[in-house]
């Protein structure tokens, strides 16, 4: 009887401190329910646990956790970029001496400090607000890990010995470098292997998100523009939050990436620096595949950027693959060796097209919005924003109950085609492929007698190449909808701003 009253106790306090943490209209945070209820719900286990956040810089994962646990936290310590190892421990020995430990001798090594780290967690009494538990909360981890300096061993260590077995400490280490993440933690064949009780990789925010943001921001824009600026920045609540409701949107673009001292310049030339050991490498690579729409092959790349096609290679690849920049795009009915590696990460594509060795001048934007290297651009830019909602087309055109795998397909020049190019493919288990279109325009799309012939000669080489036993229809993604029209009427399916736009 005590027993179900004191669960019901706990989950009542549970669900009012979520309800007021999601209704607060003030401290709402946008976005990230179900991580907010994985992280809250910790508060309620018979068990220690052990969470991992990770994701893009600058993607919200630190405000997650401040907002989760309202800043009742036990302990908490962010890693310091770029600092010996030396530096990283003094900064540690600090941070507990601030929040409460007396004073000792400074830890020799991580082993030291994770053992002071322990003797002050013993002498905390339990946070009644978190219901007993101890949050211990450690930021920006891979900073933490100065070479040779056995951090992870030691993180192994404290939570084997002793963390996993109180019963009431809630562990939450979080780290921007994904594929450090991946490879010493998730991986790790160590003291940490398959410790991690909860993993919470946390994603850039959809259109629709992003529209909530600029509803709190104040900003006024249309879907339209919602679009446009999240073709330069994509969905990092970071970057959103630099908006300035005073400005136009291409007045705010001018501001952040084509004024003196531009923040967003600065932030690019921070971003990889943050994330890997050997930045050189991984911007090379981003420079070649930012010369290609269609990405290159792993070969290409290897010839491109000057690499062998050595196990380096792969790994950086890799790592820029975790870390969101790059996407592995396969062609259908072809070996894996021959897929395309796409730069998909809006703001690097946008950096890379209108600021790196370029000579950016004052008010750019605002005087090139009818330019030929605009209508480039914005072209790519949205067909990238099509391939970040796949989902939303799915269900657009009603096969979200349907198993499907999205690829990129194109064929060279023969004697009876011209060559040919379709950047997004739905290649459906109920015996259909869908070919898309993505056209981002300010009026609806005319689709011309021309231009359709275009289309179903791509339909019919598609049909004979590919896919002889299925049904291959048209679908066209068009940003303000379709003129009304003859050959309207021979496309199959279509996806407009709005069904992006949707949850």
């Amino acid at each position: 009887m005590f027993f179900m009253v004191d669960k019901v106790r706990e989950y009542l306090i549970f669900f009012i401190n979520f309800a007021l943490s999601m209704n607060n209209d003030n401290n709402r945070i946008i976005g990230r329910a179900e991580e907010l209820e994985i992280l809250q719900e910790s508060l309620y286990s018979k068990e220690s646990e052990f969470i991992a956040i990770y994701g893009r810089r600058r993607v919200g994962k630190t405000f997650l956790v401040n907002r989760a646990f309202k800043g009742g936290f036990t302990f908490q310590y962010t890693g310091l970029e770029h600092k010996s190892n030396v530096q990283q421990l003094g900064a540690f020995y600090k941070a507990l001496l601030e929040q409460g430990m007396p004073k000792s001798s400074i830890p020799k090594d991580w082993i030291d400090a994770f053992y002071l780290l322990q003797h002050f967690l013993q002498d905390m009494e339990p946070n009644v607000r978190n219901n007993g538990k101890k949050v211990v909360f450690l930021d920006e981890l891979p900073w933490m890990d100065a070479p040779k300096s056995g951090f992870v061993e030691a993180l192994g260590n404290f939570w084997n010995r002793w963390a996993a077995w109180t019963g009431d400490i809630v562990l939450i280490i979080c780290g921007s470098a994904t594929s450090w993440m991946f490879n010493k933690v998730f991986k790790n064949h160590g003291g940490l292997y398959n410790r991690i009780t909860k993993r919470i990789p946390l994603y850039p925010f959809k259109l629709s998100e992003c529209e909530q943001m600029c509803r709190k921001l104040n900003l006024g824009w249309n879907r339209q523009q919602i679009t446009e600026a999240y073709m330069v920045i994509g969905g990092i609540p970071h970057y959103w939050n630099k908006f300035n409701r005073k400005l136009s949107l291409a007045a705010n673009i001018d501001h952040l990436f084509f004024s003196r001292g531009a923040d967003m310049v600065t932030e690019y030339e921070a971003l990889f620096s943050s994330l890997f050991s050997n930045p050189e490498s991984y911007e090379s690579i981003i420079d070649a595949l930012s010369q290609k729409k269609k990405g290159l092959t792993h070969k290409e790349i290897a010839e491109f950027s000057g690499y062998n096609r050595s196990g380096k290679l792969t790994a950086i690849l890799k790592n820029l693959e975790l870390c969101g920049f790059i996407e592995k795009v396969t062609q259908p009915n072809k070996k894996s060796r021959e897929a395309h590696y796409q730069l998909i990460d809006n703001f690097v594509l946008f950096y890379h097209e209108f600021i790196r060795n370029k000579e950016a001048k004052a008010n750019y934007w605002s005087t090139h919005l009818k330019s030929a290297a605009h209508s480039a651009w914005s072209g790519l830019a949205f067909e990238r924003v099509c391939f970040q909602h796949r989902e939303q087309i799915a269900k657009a055109i009603g096969i979200s109950g349907v198993y499907v795998e999205w690829f990129s397909w194109s064929s060279p020049k023969t004697e009876e085609y011209p060559g040919m190019q379709i950047d997004m493919v739905i290649d459906r288990a109920d015996g259909v492929v869908n070919l898309c279109e993505a056209k981002f325009s300010t009026k609806p799309f005319a689709i011309t007698p021309e231009y359709l012939s275009e289309l179903q000669l791509r339909q019919g080489r598609y049909q004979e190449e590919v896919a002889p036993k299925k049904a291959v229809h048209l679908t066209m993604i068009a940003a303000n909808g379709i003129v009304q029209n003859p050959q309207k009427f021979e496309i199959n399916s279509f996806v407009t701003l709005d069904d992006l736009f949707a949850n």
